[in-house]
């Protein structure tokens, strides 16, 4: 008798954290979309011109040259049959050529972008962070995810603080 006395109170004791548990409500808890933060915001406005304008003219040759390359292989289907098959092979080596150096200055330009781009968003990922802490604690909410990241597949849309959170970095 004493020892199923002893097992009860044990099995009492450990089912005490799942009641808390039981008892949380979502509004424990929120989500973040930082994608959205990064682009609607208006640091994020901001550092989509700087970025515009950095980059702009480094990439309207670029397309240019991709109009260019794109006419020539246009012309080479349409001329084809008129063509002998060194003319052929000529045109095809001088198009391969003209692509493989547009990948190569392209990629150059990509890598540049790609690190601008994690430059400005490290300025933005600062004041979203306190903007997000300043919000959770307001809220009084134990976690906070990204909704993206989360590995969570379901979210209450009731939960989701990006539109705060953009609000309140366009206030700061």
């Amino acid at each position: 008798m004493k020892r199923q006395t002893a097992l009860f109170y044990l099995g009492c004791l450990l089912c005490m954290p799942l009641l808390g548990l039981a008892n949380a409500q979502a509004a424990d808890m929120g989500y973040v979309n930082m994608q959205r933060v990064l682009k609607e915001s208006q640091l994020g406005r901001d550092a989509e011109a700087r970025l515009e304008e950095r980059f702009g003219p480094k990439t309207e040759p670029f397309a240019e040259e991709e109009m260019a390359i794109r006419q020539l292989q246009q012309v080479l289907e349409r001329d084809k049959a008129l063509m002998s098959e060194a003319q052929v092979e000529k045109k095809q080596t001088e198009i391969r050529e003209r692509i493989q150096a547009f990948e190569q200055d392209f990629s150059a330009i990509q890598r540049e972008l790609a690190q601008a781009q994690q430059q400005e968003a490290a300025k933005i990922l600062e004041p979203a962070g306190k903007a997000l802490k300043a919000i959770a604690e307001k809220k009084k909410l134990s976690a906070v995810f990204e909704s993206s990241q989360s590995g969570i597949l379901y979210l209450d849309p009731k939960t989701d603080l990006t539109d705060e959170v953009i609000e309140y970095m366009d206030k700061n």
